[in-house]
């Protein structure tokens, strides 16, 4: 939780140098009571929480920014509240050390496709807004990676029927942007990332067998981007000629 608060700030920090220019940016003002298209892109640092047999492994903090694709489409109800909904396809999973004995390191992850619904409160003609929500997501492509002593093994699982992770997992999310087109988010979700069952694999170059068994494997993250409304393109008239 520690290390949370300190990104947190960090980017809050570096979002908000450039938020301070009290001159809203055209190219982010929203108009009332009219659907509008919002595209971006992100970096997330992601964390999880995984209970092997009755024990908390070690996390590490896993950073991406590849591929990481969202869509909005968003409603403003007036100049303070609105709404939002669309579509990601994004990046996400955790690092852990697997063992005490061992310093193996376990990378696992999965694609996933989100649908989420957020609500808006904030300065929507400006573009400031503080948005809460919650967002049905499907895993797939799932990938494991296991790293000891210089060597490293790959799982690469089947695209929609895996058997390690879950494939439908909702979450929650707050998210802050600012006029500039850039946000803070924090997602949160709600069921255990992996599958609670029991696997044994050999460490990568020895003959050394463990055992796994996530009973408990929570994953949340922190991301910071940037949301740009879509331009329209404008044919030229008489006037403009």
């Amino acid at each position: 939780m520690k290390r949370i608060l300190i990104i947190s700030l960090l980017c809050l920090k570096i979002l908000t140098a450039d938020a301070q220019d009290p001159t809203p940016a055209k190219l982010n003002a929203a108009p009332a009571n009219k659907w509008y298209g919002m595209s971006g892109a992100q970096l997330i640092f992601s964390f999880g929480d995984v209970n092997d047999g009755g024990k908390t492994l070690g996390n590490v903090m896993r950073f991406t920014c590849f591929f990481h694709v969202q869509h909005k489409f968003h409603y403003d109800f007036g100049q303070a509240f609105g709404m939002y909904t669309g579509f990601s396809i994004i990046n996400v999973g955790f690092i852990n050390k697997l063992s005490d004995s061992y310093d193996a390191t376990l990378k696992q992850r999965s694609y996933s496709f989100g649908i989420p619904l957020g609500l808006k409160i904030g300065n929507m003609p400006h573009g400031d807004y503080l948005a809460i929500g919650a967002e049905g997501e499907c895993m797939f492509a799932f990938k494991q990676k296991m790293l000891y002593n210089g060597s490293k093994s790959i799982f690469n699982d089947a695209l929609f029927s895996s058997q390690n992770v879950n494939l439908f997992n909702p979450s929650v999310f707050g998210e802050l942007r600012f006029h500039n087109g850039s946000y803070v988010r924090f997602k949160y979700y709600l069921l255990d990332f992996l599958v609670d069952k029991t696997t044994t694999f050999t460490l990568p170059g020895t003959s050394i067998v463990e055992t796994y068994t996530p009973q408990k494997s929570t994953l949340y993250y922190i991301s910071v981007g940037y949301l740009f409304k879509k331009k329209h393109k404008h044919h030229l008239t008489k006037n403009d000629v």
